[in-house]
This record gives structure tokens, sequence and C-alpha cells, in this order.
């Protein structure tokens, strides 16, 4: 009955689990989706808000006109300004750029290092905001995860073209979006237990976020290298035995990030093989215990019962000639 037994429950266990694994992936595949497809709604509304279509024309004239310590420019600022800052609290933003058709920065919700450059010509047209910019004049466009100095972590950007009445190209409105906005999807680990983890990792090989084992910032940084990754990055969506960053064997549930557009993510749900299997070992060693027990009590009974039975059978006298 025990090897019966083992043998029926514990693929049942293990199915059980795996279909968890994938059930956690698959919600974490849609909430990322989704939180990038929302995105791309906001800054495609945004370009187009009339608030957005009124500013930056005027914030543009008044930049070349006196810059932004000129009396004109400060009076826009103080029109507009209050209200763009309201949408990026509203949606939560990091910041909110308005860039003219020169590829001048004329205005900022907070004014940081790229306010007043140039980014065809200035010191920033390299970096990603002078690549999201170029790219955004054409369509809606979203960057990488990148580093934000004014914050100290990283952020997302995005950008879509503005265009007036007569569809003439005004410029580029570009978000700055926190990564604390997806990271919320991925600290929620409820039914993985202790060393259950979520992570994404790029195209580039690099996690885009942050290992739960690991003190240091991992974002960029700690390259990921396993059979799991090389399997999602061809495409393929699959639940395997494999070892992850640690050296540690892992099941590990992966899955590409689909229709993200402009990054190519996968996205990794794992968990240690000990954890995971651990009721099974308990079953298997229960079961061993068990049956041990019973085969010794089984074991001593039937030797007392011989030996009972011998004592007490008489022995035949053998018979004279």
């Amino acid at each position: 009955m025990g090897p019966l037994t083992y043998r029926t429950i514990v693929p049942a266990f293990r199915n059980e689990f795996v279909n968890h694994l994938i059930s956690v992936r698959e919600i974490k595949k849609l909430e990322i989706q989704n939180f990038f497809h929302e995105r791309y709604g906001d800054i495609h509304i945004l370009s187009k808000n009339p608030l957005v279509v009124q500013s930056l024309p005027r914030f543009a004239s008044a930049f070349k006109s006196g810059g932004f310590d000129d009396s004109a420019y400060k009076q826009v600022d103080t029109y507009y300004g209050p209200l763009i800052e309201h949408f990026l609290r509203k949606h939560g933003y990091n910041n909110i750029f308005l860039i003219d058709a020169d590829g001048n920065v004329v205005f900022g919700v907070k004014r940081d290092e790229y306010i007043g450059t140039n980014l065809y010509s200035g010191e920033y047209s390299s970096f990603t905001i002078g690549e999201i910019f170029k790219e955004g004049t054409n369509n809606v466009k979203f960057s990488d995860l990148t580093w934000c100095e004014t914050t100290k972590d990283f952020i997302f950007m995005g950008a879509a073209p503005v265009y007036d009445i007569t569809n003439k190209l005004l410029g580029v409105v570009v978000a700055e979006i926190p990564h604390s906005s997806i990271d919320v999807f991925l600290s929620q680990r409820d039914g993985l237990g202790e060393t259950g983890e979520i992570y994404i990792v790029g195209d580039d090989y690099f996690m885009r976020s942050k290992s739960r084992f690991l003190t240091q910032n991992t974002i960029l940084k700690l390259e990921i290298n396993t059979k799991a990754v090389q399997d999602a990055l061809r495409g393929n969506t699959d639940v395997k035995i494999v070892k992850d960053y640690r050296n540690i064997s892992v099941l590990s549930a992966y899955t590409p990030l689909d229709n993200l557009k402009d990054v190519t993510w996968v996205l990794i749900v794992k968990i240690d093989v000990k954890e995971a299997f651990y009721p099974i070992l308990v079953l298997k060693t229960d079961l061993i215990i068990v049956g041990a027990v019973i085969g010794s009590i089984t074991g001593i009974y039937i030797y007392f019962t011989i030996r009972k039975r011998a004592r007490n059978t008489p022995l035949t006298p053998s018979s004279d000639r």
C-alpha cells in the first residue's frame, strides 16, 4: 500500500504546485502587460490634451525670447505649470517634459539637468531622453529602464508627438515613470513560500528588477544567463527544473512578455526545488516510517505466532516395528 499510495499522491502534489506556479506567472504577465498598455494610453492622451497642445508653443516662444528667467516665461509657467504638475501627481510620474520641434527642453515640472538643453545637439542628445525624444517625434515610444540622477532610482521614459489643429508638429511630451510602479507587481509573492521569487530579465540578460536574495541593487547589474532565460528569450513558455542565478535547483515557470512593443523582456517565477517538493519528501518519509513500523509489527507477530504454534504442536511418536 505504501508504494501504491506514493505513486498515486505524488503526481497530484507535483501537478498542484506546478499549476500554482503557472497561475502566478500568467497573473503577473497580465499585470505587467496591462501596465504598459495603460501607460501607452496615458502618454498618448497627454500628447493630445489641450493643456499640452496650448502650453508647448507658448513655453517654446517664451524660452527662445528670454530664457527661463524672463517675465514672459514666468507668466506662462505660472499659468500652465501647476496644471501640468497636477497631471503628474495624478498619474504618479516622476517628471513631465515639454520639448519643442527644434529639440529644446523648454519645460519640466521639476527642474533637472535636462532643462534648457537641446536634444539634437546638446550633451544629452545620446542619452535615453535624447533617443526617446527623436523616436517620439513620429509616434508613441517607450524606453527601457534607465537611471535617473534626480531621484537616484531607475525609471522608464515615455514620449509622444504633439500636433496642433493643422497637424503641424509642435514638439514632444516626455514622461518619466518610476520603476516602483512595476516593482509592486513583482514584490507580491503570495503562495511562493520563503524561496519564491518573481523577476524580469531583458534581452541583454541583465535583470530589470531587484533580487530578494541580494542586498545590492541588481537592476541592469546582475547578468542572468540561465537555461530558463535563454528559452524564454527564444519565445518559449514552460515550467522546468533548472539552476538559477544562485546555482540552486529551482522549479521555474517562465514566459516572454508579449505586447510590450518597445522592450524585450521575459518573466521568471521560481521557487527552490527543496521547498516546492517538501510535502512530497515529508510524505515519502512518513510512508517509510509507517511501512517500517507496520513491517516490524507484522514480523514480530509472525515470529511469535509461529513459535507459539511450534510449542503447542505435539510430537508424533515413531511407530514400532
